[in-house]
């Protein structure tokens, strides 16, 4: 590789490239605790040219190369599936290229995080709709376009991430530069519109999780911020999954426009207030039940007034259905998520809540009607794999934790569910336990299978699900046949995130 190395240090100066072993190590694991694959070279390009440069080496050489943005993907998605290749960070492209106020899009390069470009909009009253995912502070925009990501606010009225999507710069696997929408037309003169010009090649890169091309610029549809918010939160005593989905269900059904609409079920509340990690609901909360919040925004007091009374009445209709007072101190975090920045401050943290446990989970979009059965599914699931989570109790005094997080409505009638399990690390208490990580990723890739079967639409992907989903049969083979005829048009030495869908891997 020191020839390599050397060809790639001259695209980008010494400062700016690695191969030592602690750099590599500290590349080689996103958020999961299992999965792990170590690079040969870490390396962050500055610019579209850099990289396409960084491309064709790689492509000439036949090493794989793994986009990496904010990292903090699940499912191992921005590491080296095994010990190999390039990792490319983006950190270093994380700049504002233009604002267009008269046509409200920004464009950006695609290294920059949610947090910096919403920091930036909020100066122009303006903001992205759909925050990115719930990890946005340091989520990068084009980890988000790769995953269609939701979680960070917003995600009831604009969607997904990729809903407001204008154009893209990407770099293909061979090093090949192209933009897409408008910015087809070369003449056009800045991006106004995703559709046209031909066929939509925008969306072969969104959800593509970086196996079709490296995004290195976004432009994004932006919109002003209502002047007018409310948000209220609510306990639900009885049944908190089949009422929460009956009120997610009603509100599509009302057509009422939500900014966000959130449930957390009781065993979060319950397991978080013991942590202290909910010091609004500890004397505001006589039973740690499930809880619902709502963000509405509006144009007028008028317009807000009516709509939180619809709502209101929808919830509290429900038999046992309890409003918590106006201030986060009277247990509102519905105030507090939109007013505080919550939305990226807690909801992949729950997860790791209580003390050395770490999230092993699954997250996909489900329609609202389902998400009672598959949580009911779930607790079916832990009850029959006991005997090998017992293993990893015996080990650590403290068994891991089978649930799910916040569950959030998106756009339509659907939900984003995030569940799965919590568990420890094969290092505890000094000393390494092989067992542990055995267990656990049996565990995990049973309970992927099990959530899968229920026909839900993954869109976080990385390593693991990528590959489970081709394991198991759950694509159709035409379906599959067809996306690797594209994957081996497009990257005809399958380079490029090699390994996620057993593409360049082996099966």
């Amino acid at each position: 590789m020191s020839d390599i190395y050397q060809k790639l240090e001259k695209i980008v100066s010494k400062n700016y490239i690695s191969n030592s072993e602690y750099i590599r190590h500290a590349y080689s694991r996103n958020v999961d605790p299992l999965l792990q694959g170590v690079p040969d070279i870490v390396i962050r390009p500055q610019d579209t040219q850099e990289i396409s440069e960084i491309i064709r080496i790689a492509s000439e050489e036949k090493i794989p190369i793994y986009p990496r943005g904010g990292g903090d993907c699940e499912f191992g998605g921005s590491k080296p599936i095994g010990n190999q290749g390039i990792v490319l960070d983006m950190k270093r492209m994380n700049n504002i290229i233009n604002l267009d106020e008269d046509n409200l899009i920004a464009t950006v390069e695609a290294g920059i995080s949610w947090a910096k470009l919403n920091e930036f909009l909020s100066d122009y009253g303006l903001y992205t709709g759909c925050m990115g995912p719930g990890s946005g502070m340091t989520a990068s925009i084009g980890g988000g376009i790769s995953h269609h990501s939701v979680g960070g606010g917003g995600c009831a009225k604009y969607g997904a991430c990729t809903n407001q999507l204008v154009s893209l710069e990407v770099v293909l696997p061979t090093g090949e530069i192209i933009e897409t929408g408008s910015q087809a037309n070369k003449f056009s003169k800045s991006p106004f519109n995703r559709f046209g010009n031909g066929p939509d090649l925008a969306g072969l890169f969104c959800g593509d999780n970086g196996i079709f091309g490296i995004k290195t610029k976004v432009s994004l549809q932006v919109f002003p911020r209502p002047p007018y918010a409310e948000y209220k939160t609510f306990v639900l005593n009885r049944k908190s999954a089949q009422v929460s989905a009956e009120i997610f269900s009603d509100i599509r059904h009302k057509g009422i426009d939500v900014y966000d609409a959130m449930y957390i079920m009781d065993l979060v509340v319950n397991i978080g207030c013991q942590q202290g990690l909910f010091p609004m609901w500890e004397d505001n909360l006589k039973r740690k039940k499930g809880i619902f919040f709502y963000t509405i925004e509006a144009n007028t007091e008028e317009e807000l007034e009516a709509k939180s009374k619809q709502l209101d009445e929808i919830i509290l209709n429900k038999k046992r259905t309890e409003e918590l007072g106006s201030e986060i101190s009277d247990g509102n975090i519905a105030k507090w998520h939109y007013e505080e920045q919550g939305h990226w401050q807690f909801y992949h943290n729950l997860w790791g809540m209580f003390p050395a446990l770490e999230p092993l989970t699954a997250e996909c979009f489900t329609p609202i009607n389902s998400y009672p059965e598959i949580l009911t599914d779930i607790d079916m699931w832990d009850v029959e794999h006991n005997d090998e989570i017992q293993k990893i109790t015996n080990i650590t005094g403290q068994r891991p934790i089978t649930g799910s997080g916040p569950i959030l409505l998106i756009d339509g009638c659907n939900v984003e569910l995030t569940c799965g399990f919590t568990s420890f690390s094969s290092y505890h208490n000094g000393e390494y336990h092989e067992i542990i990580d055995e267990v656990n990723i049996k565990l995990w890739k049973s309970l992927l299978e099990r959530v899968t079967k229920h026909g839900v639409q993954w869109y976080m992907m990385g390593e693991i699900m990528s590959q489970i989903m081709v394991e198991i049969g759950a694509y159709p083979e035409d379906f599959y046949s067809f996306m690797k005829s594209m994957k081996k048009t497009l990257d005809p030495n399958l380079i490029l995130s090699r390994g996620k869908y057993h593409f360049g891997g082996k099966k």
